[in-house]
This record gives structure tokens, sequence and C-alpha cells, in this order.
């Protein structure tokens, strides 16, 4: 079988690492002829190699043996960045939808018309096709950009934690529709953690850690985690609350986000916003940071407050006091500044959370985390996944927040830093107003309610407390 992509005895230089001045201790070396997944902490830099990435030594120990390899960065933002109130605001203005470029049948282009709509059928976009692409959901954008990818028929198409933010649904048509299209012309390689569940149609596996590459043709088997939590639906009553929703409402001419959504939230209590996606729990987190614009209503009151225009509160002030982590925010993320600049960035007063200006203050206790002396001088581009993750968090926490948004903000984080993260929260963060978003159960710090998006027409939503 002639192999795809050749690599042989070979290192990689990443000179922004002090401790080392190559990613990986020992050569390495993968013959790649067909679909492949790769596994272990050190996943994300192996799918960079196999792409291009990096220096190899010797020069010619890696050989690509076909013309169009692509490699798919989730959090390289090829579309028009923006705040996210200016990008609520720009979604709100637009009423012509099948005459924008900026649709989704128009992102995802291909020279083949029919191949391309077929795509689009296959990953459950369709329902989209008019619809403005900066105003998808997470795990809508997601599908999106699989298929741009994969609309331009490359020979290998490499792809690092897929199925982030998809739920279980989007989930299995993801991995269905890449099986069809590697059986077409496209080979598929994947970066997943040992804990995913991996996909049955991939029978080459590698696993790699920061000294080696280990090749094995027989399946990783780990205990399957957990995905199941024991609901009590409750009626929301909450005395003197810190954040209530009174009646918010959402909507974009006659498209409904939410609808006279009541929350009463008590200070200090954690919560896991739920539901599938597109049905509305990243707007409603934008709500409460102030970023949407139709959050200033009258329709939330944060500490006893009224949010009002012209009451004297700006977003500043708002975000002063919120610790937030979002694949939005992953997105807008300066590549070139270091982890530490990054970090500190949350200390900066009155910039918001979407603002990643560094003025040089450094502060806060995070002696927990080894990983910032150890990583700190590192570019964020450099940082493997799950480091890109911590940073974020660590951003979020550094500046003591009242209110602590956690949406996918541990997701395809590897288990041993993810157990980390959720330990300093139980111990130190006792205090703080915990809302979460995410699919996996176990990716998720401990929660005690839970708000749910039921996702149809009505836009209903429900309210429990974890047995």
């Amino acid at each position: 079988m002639k192999n795809l992509i050749t690599i042989q005895n070979s290192l990689f230089k990443n000179d922004t690492f002090k401790k080392s001045r190559y990613l990986y201790k020992k050569p390495i070396s993968l013959n790649i002829h067909s679909n492949l997944l790769i596994t272990g902490e050190y996943k994300s830099f192996l799918c960079k190699v196999i792409a291009g990435h990096y220096i190899a030594q010797p020069p010619l120990s890696r050989i690509h043996n076909i013309d169009n390899v692509e490699f798919l960065d989730f959090n390289k933002n090829n579309i028009e960045k923006a705040f996210l109130s200016a990008r609520f605001e720009s979604f709100s203005q637009k009423s012509d939808y099948e005459t924008d470029v900026n649709t989704v049948s128009r992102f995802i282009t291909g020279s083949d018309k029919d191949f391309t709509e077929h795509l689009i059928s296959l990953f459950n976009l369709t329902h989209l096709k008019n619809k403005w692409i900066n105003s998808l959901s997470n795990g809508q954008m997601r599908r999106a950009k699989i298929a741009q990818k994969l609309a331009l028929k490359p020979n290998v198409l490499i792809i690092d934690d897929v199925f982030l933010g998809l739920d279980p649904k989007n989930t299995e048509i993801v991995s269905t529709s890449l099986k069809q299209v590697s059986e077409l012309h496209t080979k598929i390689i994947l970066g997943l953690r040992k804990e995913d569940n991996l996909p049955n149609w991939i029978q080459d596996i590698v696993y790699i850690d920061e000294n080696q590459l280990i090749e094995t043709r027989d399946r990783i088997v780990t205990k399957p985690k957990s995905n199941e939590i024991k609901l009590e639906k409750i009626d929301n009553q909450v005395d003197s609350p810190h954040v209530e929703f009174i009646n918010a409402t959402v909507k974009y001419k006659d498209l409904v986000i939410f609808q006279n959504f009541n929350w009463k939230i008590a200070k200090g209590s954690n919560w896991r916003i739920l539901g599938d996606n597109g049905t509305g729990k990243t707007t409603l987190l934008s709500m409460l940071t102030g970023d949407h614009p139709q959050s200033w209503k009258s329709n939330i009151i944060i500490n006893g407050i009224l949010r009002k225009t012209g009451n004297g509160i700006s977003i500043f002030d708002i975000n002063n006091k919120i610790g937030m982590s979002s694949p939005e925010l992953h997105s807008l993320v300066p590549r070139n500044k270091t982890m530490k600049e990054i970090v500190y960035n949350g200390l900066v007063k009155n910039i918001g959370n979407s603002n990643f200006i560094y003025k040089g203050i450094e502060g806060g206790d995070l002696s927990y985390f080894d990983e910032i002396n150890q990583f700190g001088d590192v570019k964020f581009e450099d940082l493997s996944f799950s480091l890109q993750k911590l940073t974020l968090f660590l951003r979020a926490i550094v500046k003591s927040p009242e209110i602590l948004i956690l949406d996918e903000a541990f997701s395809c984080m590897d288990e041993s830093l993810l157990k980390k993260c959720h330990l300093f929260i139980d111990e130190h963060l006792k205090d703080v107003t915990i809302l979460s978003i995410g699919h996996l159960n176990w990716e998720l710090p401990k929660y005690d309610y839970v708000m749910k998006f039921v996702g149809d027409e009505k836009r209903n939503y429900e309210t429990y407390k974890v047995v």
C-alpha cells in the first residue's frame, strides 16, 4: 500500500520551548497510508508535524507523497473577526441572507458543486444554508468548517479534537460523514484523547507522549466515561438571587432564540446549561456579560441592580466581575502572545473579556498551577491544545471573579490537567457563582443545578436539581 506521508527517524524543532529544542525527546518514524487516529498528550503537536509544521531534522526526513494535505485548525479564525457585541448587532441588521456573501452556502465552496451540496447535507447544514456564517453556534460552525475543507477534495485532511463542542447527535453525524468521505477520495487523520469515543472505522492508531511514538494496531481500550446524570425537576425559586433574568427575550426579526425567559441564580451556586447545538446557550451567556445588545432591556438584575441604559453601568464594569473561557474567546486570542501575557491580561481593568491588551501587570495567586512557570514564555500558538485551554481558564480566574463562565472550558483537555482544574474549583472557588456549558458530563466541574433548553419551536426551558 502506497505511503501518503512518511516520517523517518525525525526530530522536530520548536525553539519557543526552553526546556528542550525538540518537540519529542526521541526521533519518531511513521508511515501513513490510510485513515489514522492519534492519541496521547502530545497528539496536537503530531497533527501539526504531519501537516508540515515545525522544522524537521534531518531536513528530508518528512516527505509528503501527495500534493494536497489540509490541516483544520478550529482556533484559527478564517472568518471576519469582531467584538462579540458587534457580531450580535451586525446579525440583527441582516435581512436578506440569500444576498449576503457570508452565508453558510457561500462559506462552503468547491469546484464540484454537486459534491459541495452533498457535504452540506451530510453535515446537517441544509437548514442553515442561507444563514449568516457568524451567527452559527460553536457546534454548527465546526461542522461548517469541516465541510469547507472537504469541499477542496484534499488527499488528506488532519483534524484535531474533531468532536469538541458537538452534541451527541451531531457527533455521530460528523463521524459517519467523515467515514463516507474517506471511502471516496480523502483520507482522514484525527487527534483524539483516549477517553473519547474512538471511531471504529479507523484501524490505524498511534499513541504519542513527550518521549516517543508507539504504533499499535490494537484498539486502545479505556473504561467509558459516564455521561449520565440523575436530575429532579424543580421550580426555580431563590431569595435574594445573585443574578436574575426577568422575561428576557432575544430575537432577530422573526427568528426567536429564547422568549420570556426567567432564571434566578443564587450566589455561589454551580449551574450547568444544557441543550443541543443552536438552542441558545452561548447567546444566554452573552446576555449576562453584556456583549449582546439586547441585554440592556431591563431584563437582568445582578447584585440587586437592574441593568438598563443610562444607569451608569458599562459593559466594562460588568466584565470586571466576570471571568470567562469560551470557544469564541479562544478564536480571538493573539497567537503571538505568550501564555503569561494572555493570563495576566485578565487583570487589566475596563477592557472587557473580548480584549487581549496586555499592560505588564502580574498578580494573583496561581501557584497551584506550575504550568505557568514551565510554559509561561511560550507563544500561545505553540502551546498544546490542553495548555491553550488552561491559559484561558487561568485568565478567567486570575481576576478573582464573582461570576465564572466556563463555556466548553475543559472540552478535549487532557484528563490529568482537567482533574487539576476541577480540584482547584472545588477547593478555591466555593463562593463564586459558576455557569458551565459542555456536552460531556465528566468534563464539567461539579454542579448542583441544570438549566436545560429543550430546543422546541416554543423555545421552552426547564430547571433541575442534581440528585
